[in-house]
């Protein structure tokens, strides 16, 4: 029994000093890292277990699942609510190749009052779904990057948008789009479509750069703040690293951190995979978060995200350039 145990706290010892001290790098490491919070609960489990009929390693599985959790359970814990300012909700969806661009979707986008929506993996077929629905009655400003499979991209808005810009990673083509929104009270917020390629193997480069290339807020200009699709977990340094340059996480925010986001329609894999939080609201610190809640719509593997945040209030609205105009 004692060897048993070994053979598995040993693994579990190694992959606490990984998680803990960011040293994933390339695969597998980076597949299992993304799977923290169940290696917290399965390790503190094993621990009790082993705990009388093989106290050393039962104690070092205790002892890891402790530390995992210690990194895992803040998310549950909610921040102070924010004080006032200008109401903004957000939604982000991965369409899943343009499939989840439904009228269910567009009703969703109406019972939660969106105000800026951000969309991955739109195709030609998803856009003309959602004009088909309606979308453009609720949220008539636009910037988009439609593209065949899981390259395209999408901004629509309620608010006046300007200076829209189309980003494209490397050296994997995704596209995401972004622009300047005006806001009434709260003036230029600064808001883009994110989707990292996958850390699939053999492009585990790619997500870790493409996560990199995420542009951060300037505590100088407008606040900033990215929706989508990261195809990353909080457990993940390079996710991490970009929280630390000046965002917040909007579920962790609102001690919903470990709500999982993807897969929620598991007949679209090949095995069954544990459900894991990879899509994110990242607002600038200088946004509060009031709500935060997920939602599935649509015929999409990933839930959609909402959430509701509170912007400082600003001067009137002078931008440089004139709102673009709807399509």
């Amino acid at each position: 029994m004692t060897v048993v145990a070994w053979t598995l706290a040993a693994p579990v010892a190694v992959f606490t000093v990984i998680r803990v001290l960011g040293l994933e790098r390339g695969t597998p490491l980076v597949q299992f890292v993304t799977y923290t919070p169940y290696a917290a609960l399965l390790s503190v489990l094993a621990g009790a277990a082993a705990a009388f009929t093989a106290p050393g390693p039962g104690l070092v599985l205790l002892g890891c699942g402790l530390v995992l959790g210690g990194v895992v359970v803040p998310r549950l814990i909610p921040r102070p609510a924010p004080g006032d300012g200008v109401r903004l909700r957000v939604m982000c969806a991965n369409l899943l190749y343009g499939r989840g661009a439904t009228q269910a979707f567009v009703d969703q986008l109406k019972v939660d009052d969106v105000d800026v929506l951000a969309v991955q993996e739109l195709t030609d077929e998803g856009l003309a779904a959602l004009d088909a629905a309606g979308i453009d009655a609720l949220l008539p400003y636009r910037v988009l990057a439609t593209a065949p499979g899981g390259g395209g991209s999408g901004l629509f808005s309620r608010h006046p948008i300007t200076g829209p810009v189309i980003r494209t990673h490397t050296p994997i083509p995704l596209k995401q789009t972004g622009a300047t929104v005006l806001v009434p009270g709260a003036g230029e917020i600064l808001v883009e479509s994110a989707h990292p390629y996958p850390p699939r193997p053999g492009h585990v480069a790619a997500w870790h750069q493409n996560i990199r290339a995420q542009a951060v807020p300037d505590p100088h200009g407008p606040p900033r703040i990215l929706l989508g699709d990261f195809n990353a977990t909080l457990d993940h340094r390079v996710l991490r690293e970009l929280l630390r340059a000046g965002y917040r996480d909007a579920a962790a925010e609102r001690g919903r951190g470990l709500v999982p986001t993807w897969p929620c329609r598991t007949e679209t894999l090949p095995f069954w995979t544990p459900p894991v939080t990879l899509d994110h609201v990242l607002a600038d610190r200088r946004i509060g978060v009031r709500e935060f809640a997920t939602r599935h719509p649509g015929e999409s593997d990933h839930n959609v995200v909402v959430a509701e945040l509170v912007l400082p209030p600003a001067g009137p609205i002078t931008p440089g350039d004139s709102p673009a105009a709807p399509d």
